[in-house]
């Protein structure tokens, strides 16, 4: 064997860099580093361990290194990435006066492809055309590499075209610059070109290939690339591509065919890809499962699989999971590694550790743009926008420029602070950067400017923008939509397919919502039927914005059968969409029942859930449905939560508990203003005033700064209380004090106090000072004054406002007709029933409720259709006998038909509350506390009727109307008759 070949033998049998280190030791002991042939094969060896250094060592050990040993280090530099270094030593050898031969051609201009050095890459094409080598094969090749690379690629392709002899590597190379460079069709248009020329394609061929059928997501062209390396026995060597190929087209079924058929061959890069595959297409459950079978595998653990799991964990919140991956990557060494640190911060902070991930994050040694971007996205997710912006703030003060994934990650928190002014600096620094071309950003900035309400802005850069995807205009549609402009959205929308662009799922979430805001069933059902003709019904998010247009619409039935697909059922968001629907139709009952069947099917609730569905057991009054959630959400841990603690509180007010809720209030060791609101509101509606009052002097000692709700509760909680001058102190206070500018709940409480105590001039002043237009709840509480103090002229100012602004109630009619009837004027009276008759009764039927051993009752107004009800009208004879003879006079004022007095009295017998009370007696023990619900205002002579039964049948009764609470018991209620 020769020198030669005996060192080329001991080189490769050196298994890593001590070995080798050794070696170069012992060849400078002997003396054996004098040519550079032995040199390079020194050199080359480093290199292939990425040992830069000591390859530059090795290098200078010639004093007059020849080009052979020039190419073979900037060939090195190239290797470990070191791309600038590998220029620079190009320049170098120029300054020595070398001449660069075919080699350093080929190995400069990858350098200058990874260094985005493209003034150094023109020099050179120009030196290769000086020299006339624009004709060799290899060197063409790396130019057409290098240009593709730096984004030039169609002087690439002009460089090609003009190649007077090509090979497969020539032709793999252009198919790659299109490919990487968003020109697919191009792309697969030169891999035709490429077999007509009678060229075989080979394994490269396909993975430069793959990229390409992946952007324009052609899944019957994956099929057909797959039939053909099939044929070509090509399919071990590009496994890997194909399942990330089927993966990225969202066939996940044939890449897991594909998987699971490399018995032998797959390697980590096969396990790392499945896994990615997984979760690109968002099955997350599939790809921790896959990764836990991986585990068990004897394949070195790699960093795109622990990323991709990592990916999973967080996008499921399962912490549990994301922390055994974290564990796991760490026994195996892979948690160095900069996208595993980096996913492991997102990890954290989206499954709610922010602390654990700020941990992480100030950890990593050298940051880089990209884990300063991760950061800054996790405070966003994490609903942290204002620490995202201090962390933009330091990444700068470190020296280190935003790019597009920073700005794109950092816009979304000056949306959400409303931080316009910033939004704007940002923008213009994308501008200086040239960073705005970028289509993610322009994107970005678009829903920012839309966020901050700013769609003057948004518009002028949306027509502004050169390159806009399908995702910018979803920006807009969906921004319309969640302002409350529908029209807008669906213009869009329609602006949107007429520029011959295909919605995606993003289109539809951000459209089929904007036909719920304007309760358009049949526009909503067209949007689903383009749903369904698109294949979009499997997106979960679109599916779940379809059940609720359905439900916001008033069809149900369509909602249930949407959601109880099976896919569906195994989504949370999903069912807190149903229970949202029924909510929004009044079906409390079904809500909570549907919560049931949520936990029987072993789904668990997320903070969602539970703030959906505590309100149905509030509106019921479910006091033991209540009770039960409060222990099942202490028993899964979110009792401690800000939004499931004031939803307790809203829900124990609500059932009649203002112990529980004031004892639980007190107990919460954070509260926002939104807790202090609840509590206020709730002592308002039992018209405890005082008690009101003193929870908001309170509240301004606790340095919590009060809201316009806050003051709407006070003002409302003086108006139950009769306290006049309280509720004036506090209204004025209001814009003195606290600079809050009133609006019309604010006036319209007022106007119901001021009205209430008899001041019916101050209130009207009010009225004329107010900087908006009344609407039907201030004339509404005007007209309600007149009736309780018979002032007919302002009585009949209120109605005029009122008939313009709701012509349809009739209950403004009956109003003003008791306020004539008051005052003796018949045929002012006559004239507003004929009036009643002529718009004809069209008013919310009334509907009522009371819980019995844990089963809901309800009725409406008028029903006999109750098992029970002939008992029930048996009790009500009986309680109407003894109330006559207690002195009980029908007050038949409030009825709407133009009836005889007789049959008036009958109208008031069937009302919903009375069926309730007169089912609740004939149900419970005797002594036993009734409480009922009424979904509107308990009319005068309900009231009356109730203070005789709590007497009569010695029981304490409470009503929740939509009013107010009224305790009843010994014949008195707890608002003094003053509601």
């Amino acid at each position: 064997m020769s020198p030669s070949k005996h060192l080329n033998h001991l080189l490769r049998s050196c298994r890593d860099v001590r070995s080798l280190l050794q070696l170069h030791s012992r060849l400078l002991v002997l003396g054996s580093l004098t040519d550079d042939a032995t040199c390079i094969l020194l050199l080359n060896s480093y290199s292939s361990f990425h040992r830069s250094d000591f390859a530059l060592a090795v290098f200078s050990t010639s004093p007059n290194p020849s080009m052979a040993l020039w190419n073979s280090m900037i060939r090195c530099y190239t290797r470990t990435g070191e791309h600038k270094k590998a220029v620079e030593f190009y320049y170098r050898m120029l300054r020595r006066g070398l001449e660069p031969d075919k080699y350093t051609f080929t190995f400069a201009s990858k350098a200058c492809a990874g260094a985005f050095d493209l003034e150094t890459g023109d020099m050179i094409h120009k030196e290769v055309a000086r020299r006339g080598l624009s004709g060799d094969v290899f060197i063409a090749t790396g130019l057409v590499d290098m240009y593709s690379k730096l984004g030039m690629v169609t002087t690439a392709y002009e460089l090609f075209e003009s190649m007077a002899e090509t090979d497969a590597v020539s032709w793999n190379a252009m198919i790659a610059g299109f490919s990487q460079n968003g020109r697919p069709r191009e792309a697969l248009a030169l891999f035709a070109r490429m077999q007509v020329a009678g060229e075989v394609p080979n394994s490269v061929t396909f993975l430069n290939l793959f990229p390409a059928v992946c952007e324009i997501s052609a899944l019957i062209l994956c099929r057909a690339i797959h039939g053909f390396l099939t044929r070509r026995c090509h399919l071990p060597a590009v496994s890997n591509g194909l399942i990330d190929t089927y993966c990225k087209c969202g066939s996940t079924g044939t890449a897991r065919k594909i998987f699971d058929r490399m018995s032998s061959g797959k390697d980590d890069v096969t396990w790392g890809t499945m896994i990615c595959g997984y979760v690109f297409n968002g099955y997350y459950a599939d790809a921790l499962v896959l990764f836990d079978n991986l585990k068990s595998e004897d394949i070195k653990l790699n960093q795109v699989a622990v990323v991709s799991a990592l990916s999973a964990a967080s996008e499921t919140g399962d912490l549990e999971k994301g922390v055994s991956i974290h564990n796991y990557a760490t026994e195996e060494g892979v948690d160095s590694d900069i996208s595993v640190k980096t996913m492991l911060v997102t990890m954290y902070a989206k499954c709610g550790d922010l602390e654990k991930a700020k941990s992480l994050f100030n950890g990593i040694k050298e940051r880089d743009v990209v884990a300063w971007s991760a950061m800054i996205s996790a405070f966003v997710q994490a609903n942290h926008p204002t620490d995202a912006l201090v962390l933009y703030q330091e990444m700068q003060m470190a020296g280190l420029m935003p790019n597009q994934i920073t700005i794109v990650s950092l816009l979304p928190a000056c949306a959400d602070l409303s931080e316009l002014k910033l939004g704007k600096s940002i923008h213009c620094h994308a501008l200086k950067s040239n960073i705005h071309l970028d289509v993610s950003v322009g994107t970005a900035l678009v829903a920012m400017y839309v966020q901050c309400g700013s769609f003057t802005s948004a518009h002028s850069l949306f027509d502004n923008m050169e390159h806009k995807d399908i995702v910018t205009w979803n920006a807009l549609i969906t921004g319309y939509a969640q302002v409350g402009e529908a029209g807008k959205a669906l213009e869009f929308f329609n602006r949107l397919r007429l520029a011959g662009h295909c919605p995606d799922p993003g289109t539809m979430v951000g459209a089929v919502p904007s036909c719920a805001l304007l309760n358009a069933l049949e526009l909503g059902a067209c949007l689903h039927g383009l749903v369904i003709k698109n294949s979009f019904n499997s997106d979960l998010y679109v599916k779940n914005a379809t059940i609720d247009m359905y439900a916001k619409c008033g069809d149900l039935s369509s909602a249930e059968i949407l959601f109880l697909e099976t896919k569906s059922r195994e989504d949370v968001i999903s069912w807190n969409t149903m229970f949202a629907g029924y909510m929004h139709n009044g079906r409390a009952n079904e809500a909570i029942s549907a919560f049931r069947l949520m936990r029987a099917e072993n789904m668990k609730p997320n903070l969602i859930s539970l703030i959906s569905i505590l309100p149905a057991a509030a509106f019921l009054a479910a006091l033991r449905e209540g009770s039960a959630l409060h222990s099942y959400i202490i028993k899964i841990g979110f009792v401690s939560q800000v939004l499931v603690g004031n939803c307790l509180i809203d829900m124990y007010t609500k059932c009649g508990r203002l112990d529980n809720a004031r004892d639980f209030f007190n107990q919460m060791d954070q509260k926002d203003t939104v807790s202090w609101n609840v509590m206020l509101a709730g002592y308002a509606i039992h018209g405890h005033g005082e008690s009101t009052i003193s929870l908001f002097l309170q509240m301004k000692d606790s340095f919590v700064k009060p809201d316009s709700v806050s003051f709407l509760g006070v003002l409302s909680a003086c108006r139950h209380a009769g306290l006049v001058a309280e509720g004036k102190k506090f209204f004025e206070s209001m814009m003195t004090e606290h600079h809050l500018e009133p609006n019309l709940e604010h006036y319209a409480c007022m106007v119901d106090l001021l009205g209430r105590a008899g001041q019916l001039g101050e209130a009207w002043s009010l009225i004329q000072r107010m900087p908006m237009t009344p609407d039907a709840g201030v004339w509404g509480a005007l007209l309600g004054a007149c009736r309780m103090h018979s002032d007919v002229a302002m009585g009949e100012i209120a109605l005029d406002h009122l008939v313009k602004l709701e012509p349809q109630n009739v209950a403004h009619y009956v109003v003003l007709s008791n306020i004539y009837a008051q005052v003796g004027r018949w045929t002012d009276v006559r004239r507003m029933r004929s009036a009643i008759n002529h718009i004809g009764v069209n008013k919310t039927p009334g509907c009522s409720w009371v819980d019995i051993r844990n089963t809901i009752h309800a009725f409406s107004v008028g029903d006999q259709s109750h098992p029970q009800y002939d008992k029930m009208h048996d009790i009500w004879n009986d309680l109407r006998e003894k109330m006559e003879k207690m002195g009980y006079v029908p007050d038949t004022s409030s009825v709407m038909h133009n009836v005889e007095e007789e049959e008036k009295e009958s109208f008031l017998s069937s009302h919903s509350e009375r069926l309730a009370i007169c089912f609740a007696l004939l149900s419970t023990e005797p002594g036993m506390t009734i409480q009922i619900v009424k979904n509107l205002r308990v009319c005068g002579d309900c009231h009356t009727v109730f203070k005789f039964v709590s007497e009569i049948a010695n029981r304490e009764i409470i009503v929740r109307d939509s009013s107010r609470f009224h305790r009843f018991f010994n014949g008195i209620c707890s608002c003094k008759d003053y509601w």
